[in-house]
C-alpha cells in the first residue's frame, strides 16, 4: 500500500500528527495529496544534493498543483477546497530561489511519516492482534469444512451410483442365489456407507469445534471490542483525542456473521442418507450445532445497531435545546448481498421510563412531530445507514393538579433515545435496540455550562446502561477521572491540554479530602469550580487560543506560588496567570529587584480589554510610570528566560500605514509604579509632607489668585481675548504637578490597569 494511502487509513489522532508534520514544516498538505504519488517516487535526499535536480523537482511539482487547479476549473469546483493559486504563488515567493530547501523539507515530511505509520503498527492493541489471528483460524475451518462436505457429496454420488449398478444386477439375475463377487461388492458399499457416516460425524465435529472458537469470537467482538467502541466515543464526545471509526468493528462484526451464517449453510447441507434409520449420534449433534450456532447469530445481530453520531443541537454534544433541530445517525454493523435485508429503525424518546411514576417534577419530552422512522439505507462503504435530520423534541405539559417541583435541577436530567429496529430472518421477527448516550435538555442557552457539567460527570461515572436518575444519589469520582477530562476540555478546544503542575494546582481546588475523591457538589453546585473553569475555557477560545496553544500561559498557579517561581529570577521576568478571583480573566506577575530586595507584583487582571487589544500587544505596550514622569515597560522575560519579544512578537499586531500626514499614536495600558509598603517612620514623615503640601496648595491658589487680579489690572483684555487662560494655568498635565509636588510619589497603593492614549 502507497504511504500516502495507509496515512489515510490510520486512526484521527495519527492523522492529527501527520497535519501538525506539515504545519510545523510549513509546505501545503495539499501538494502532498495532489502529488502523493509522485512524491513517493523520488529519492529527495538525493534531490537535496544537487541543485539543478531539486530545480526540476520544484517545477514538476508546481506544475502539477496548477494542473490540478485547472481540472477544477473546468469543472466549475474551485470553492469546495483551498486556494490552490496561493498556495502556488507563496511556495514561488519560498523555494524558487532555493529549491534545495523544498527538497529538504518533503524529505523531513516522509520521514516523519515512516515514523508515524511504525507507530501505529506498534500500537495495535495485543487483544486485537489476537483477535484478527482468531477470525483468521475461524475462517480457516470453515473453508475446511466446506472442502470436507464438498467431498462427501461427491463421495454420495459415486454410492448411489455404485448401490443402484449392484441393484440393477440383482435384479438381473431374478433372486438368489447372488454371486460371491457381487456380494463382495454389496460389503464394499457397505463400508463406503459406513466411511460416509463417519465422514460426516467427522465434519459435524469441525463445526462443533469451530462454533467454540466462534463463540469466543463473538464474546470478543461483542461483550469486549463494542464495549470498548462505546466508550471510546462516550470519551470523544467530552473532548478526548480518542479514534471512533467503525471501520475495525464493522469488519469483525460482518467476518463473524458470515462466518455463523455459513455454518448454518453447512448444517443443513450435510447430505442425509435415504434411509430409514440415520445415524443417532450425527442427528444429535446437528441439532446441537445448529442450535449454538442459530444462537451465536442472533447474539451477533441484536448488538449490532449503533448510534454512529450522537444528538447535538448544542456548540456542544449530547445537549439539546427544545425546538432547537437536531440529527441522529444510526449504523447495522452487519451488512452483506447475502442477506438481504432493509430493515426500518424507529426513534423514542425515553423508552421504558415512567418520568410520573420515577420521581417528581421530571419533565417528559416528545418529538415534533411523533412517530420518527426511516427504512436504512444501504451504503456500498460504511453499510445500512439511518440518518434523522431536523428532528426536533418539545416538552409535554403534566397535568395542572401534579405538583411540579422537582427533585432535580434542569441540567441534571438524564435522557436518552432509543432506536428500535424490526429485522425479519426466515421464520423469526427479530427487535433490536441501542441508545444514545445520556442527553440533557435545556431550554435556555444559559443552562449550556450546567448542562456540560452533566454530560460530563454521567461519562465519568458511566456503565453504558441508561440511568435517567443518576444525579438523585450522584456518584463521586477520584481525582485521576477528573483531571483527565479537564485536561481533554483544553485539548479538544486548542490542542493543548494540561500539564501536571497545572493539574496539581487544580487538584487544590477540587479535593479537599484525603481520599481523593471529588463530589458534584464540589465540582458544579455548591462551590461550582466548574463554572470557574468554563470562564477560563471560554477567555482562551475568544482571545487567547494561539498564545494558550503554544505554551507561553503558565494559566494554573496560584499567587503565592508565582512569588516563589519568580522571586529568585532576574528583574523583570513575568508569567501569565489565570485570575482566582476574577472569573475568566488574566493576570501576569513579575519580579521587580530595582529597590534591592525582590518583589512580585501582579497586575488588576484583564476580561473585558482583551475585546479592545490582544494579550500581547498589552505586554508589548504596558508601562510603569514613575514619579519623575519615566515611563519603562517592566516585563523583559517570560519565565523562565524568553525575552518578551522572543515569545510573543508573531502576535503583535502590525502598525497601519500613515498615509493622511498624521503623527501615529498606540494604545497602551499603564499603571501607577509600586512602591514598597511605607515603614511607621515614613508614615510620620508622609503625614507631615502631607500637611505641608496642603499648606503649600493653599498658597499656591493664593497666588494664583493674585496673578489673576495683577494680570486683569496689567491688561483687561487678556481675559477678553483668551477666556480658558484661568484653566490652562490651574489644570496643568500629571507629569509638571509630579515635578512640583514629589511627595505624591510617596503615596504607594495598589497597581490600577487601565488604558490611555499616547
Amino acid at each position: 500500500m502507497a504511504q500516502w494511502q495507509e496515512l489515510k487509513n490510520i486512526d484521527s489522532e495519527h492523522q492529527n500528527q501527520v497535519i501538525k508534520v506539515y504545519v510545523h514544516q510549513q509546505f501545503p498538505l495539499e501538494f502532498r495529496d495532489i502529488a502523493s504519488a509522485w512524491i513517493e517516487a523520488q529519492d529527495w535526499k538525493s534531490v537535496a544534493e544537487d541543485e539543478g535536480l531539486a530545480r526540476a523537482r520544484y517545477d514538476e511539482l508546481l506544475d502539477m498543483v496548477e494542473e490540478h487547479y485547472s481540472h477544477l476549473v473546468q469543472q466549475n469546483n474551485i470553492l469546495g477546497g483551498p486556494n490552490y493559486l496561493q498556495l502556488v504563488n507563496d511556495a514561488r515567493a519560498r523555494f524558487q530561489a532555493n529549491p534545495v530547501c523544498m527538497a529538504r523539507i518533503i524529505s523531513r515530511c516522509l520521514s516523519e511519516e515512516r515514523k508515524i505509520i511504525a507507530s501505529t503498527r506498534a500500537n495495535l492493541q495485543e487483544c486485537q492482534i489476537e483477535l484478527d489471528d482468531s477470525i483468521i483460524e475461524l475462517q480457516k475451518k470453515i473453508q475446511m469444512a466446506d472442502l470436507k462436505i464438498k467431498s462427501i457429496d461427491e463421495q454420495f454420488g459415486k454410492h448411489d451410483s455404485f448401490l443402484k449398478e449392484w441393484q440393477d444386477e440383482v435384479e438381473q439375475l431374478n433372486g438368489p442365489p447372488v454371486s460371491l463377487p457381487l456380494q463382495m461388492r454389496k460389503i464394499g458399499i457397505d463400508r463406503m456407507l459406513d466411511a460416509l457416516n463417519q465422514a460426516r460425524l467427522d465434519v459435524c465435529n469441525l463445526i462443533g469445534n469451530t462454533l467454540k472458537l466462534a463463540e469466543q469470537v463473538v464474546s470478543r467482538v461483542v461483550d469486549e471490542e463494542l464495549r470498548s467502541w462505546k466508550l471510546r466515543q462516550q470519551q470523544a464526545c467530552i473532548g478526548a483525542p480518542i479514534d471512533t471509526s467503525l471501520h475495525k468493528l464493522q469488519n469483525w462484526f460482518m467476518v463473524a456473521a458470515l462466518a455463523l451464517d455459513k455454518q448454518l449453510q453447512q448444517l443443513r447441507k450435510l447430505p442425509e442418507l435415504d434411509l430409514q434409520f440415520p445415524p443417532i449420534d450425527l442427528l444429535s449433534l446437528r441439532t446441537q450445532c445448529e442450535q449454538t450456532a442459530h444462537f451465536l447469530f442472533i447474539k451477533l445481530l441484536k448488538n449490532a445497531l449503533v448510534v454512529e453520531k450522537q444528538p447535538n443541537s448544542a456548540q456542544r454534544p449530547l445537549i439539546l435545546k427544545t425546538n432547537v433541530r437536531f440529527s441522529v445517525k444510526t449504523r447495522f454493523l452487519v451488512n452483506h448481498s447475502s442477506f438481504n435485508w432493509t430493515p426500518k429503525v424507529t426513534l423514542i424518546f425515553d423508552k421504558d421510563f415512567d418520568e410520573i411514576g420515577a420521581v417528581n417534577g421530571f419533565r417528559k419530552f416528545n418529538f415534533n412531530p411523533k412517530g420518527v422512522s426511516k427504512i436504512m439505507d444501504a451504503d456500498e462503504r460504511t453499510g445500512l445507514v439511518a440518518q434523522f435530520e431536523r428532528l426536533v423534541l418539545v416538552e409535554e405539559k403534566y397535568k395542572s393538579n401534579r405538583q411540579n417541583e422537582s427533585l432535580l435541577a434542569v441540567t441534571e436530567e438524564l435522557h436518552f433515545i432509543t432506536c428500535v429496529m424490526e429485522l425479519k430472518l426466515p421464520g423469526l421477527t427479530l427487535d433490536v435496540e441501542t441508545s444514545t448516550l445520556p442527553l440533557v435538555v435545556i431550554s435556555s442557552t444559559v443552562q449550556g455550562h450546567g448542562a456540560w457539567a452533566s454530560i460530563l460527570w454521567s461519562a465519568m461515572a458511566a456503565d453504558l446502561q441508561p440511568k435517567n436518575l443518576l444525579f438523585l444519589t450522584p456518584p463521586t469520582v477520584t481525582w485521576p477521572q477528573l483531571s483527565e477530562v479537564l485536561s481533554w476540555q483544553f485539548q479538544a478546544m486548542s490542542e493543548r491540554g494540561l500539564d501536571e503542575q497545572q493539574l496539581a494546582m487544580l487538584k487544590d481546588k477540587f479535593v479537599d479530602e484525603t481520599d481523593g475523591l471529588v463530589s458534584w457538589n464540589k465540582f458544579n453546585k455548591c462551590d461550582a469550580t466548574w463554572v470557574w473553569i468554563e470562564g477560563i475555557l471560554s477567555l482562551i477560545k475568544n482571545h487567547l487560543l494561539s498564545i494558550w496553544r503554544d505554551g507561553h500561559i503558565m494559566g494554573f498557579i496560584s499567587r503565592d506560588s508565582a512569588i516563589v517561581l519568580l522571586k529568585d529570577k532576574p528583574h523583570g521576568t513575568f508569567l501569565l496567570r489565570f485570575s482566582e478571583t476574577k472569573e475568566g480573566a488574566i493576570t501576569f506577575s513579575w519580579v521587580d529587584h530595582s529597590t534591592g530586595a525582590a518583589r512580585v507584583h501582579a497586575v488588576e487582571p484583564y476580561k473585558k480589554e482583551l475585546s479592545i487589544s490582544n494579550l500581547a500587544d498589552i505586554l508589548r505596550h504596558y508601562r510603569l510610570t514613575d514619579p519623575s514622569s519615566r515611563s519603562v515597560n517592566p516585563l523583559l522575560y517570560l519565565y523562565p528566560d524568553t525575552p518578551r519579544d522572543e515569545a510573543f512578537g508573531k502576535y503583535y499586531t502590525k502598525p497601519a500605514e500613515n498615509t493622511d500626514g498624521y503623527v501615529l499614536r498606540n494604545s497602551g495600558h499603564w499603571s501607577v509604579h509600586p512602591t514598597p509598603p511605607p515603614s511607621p517612620e515614613e508614615n510620620r514623615s508622609m503625614e507631615s509632607s502631607l500637611n505641608n503640601m496642603d499648606s503649600g496648595v493653599n498658597n499656591m491658589d493664593s497666588g494664583m489668585n493674585n496673578m489673576d487680579t495683577s494680570l486683569s489690572n496689567m491688561d483687561p483684555s487678556i481675559n477678553t481675548m483668551d477666556p480658558d487662560i484661568n484653566s490652562i494655568i490651574r489644570n496643568m498635565d500629571f507629569d509638571t504637578t509630579m515635578e512640583l509636588f514629589p511627595e505624591l510619589s510617596d503615596m504607594g497603593g495598589p497597581l490600577h490597569g487601565f488604558q490611555l492614549n499616547y
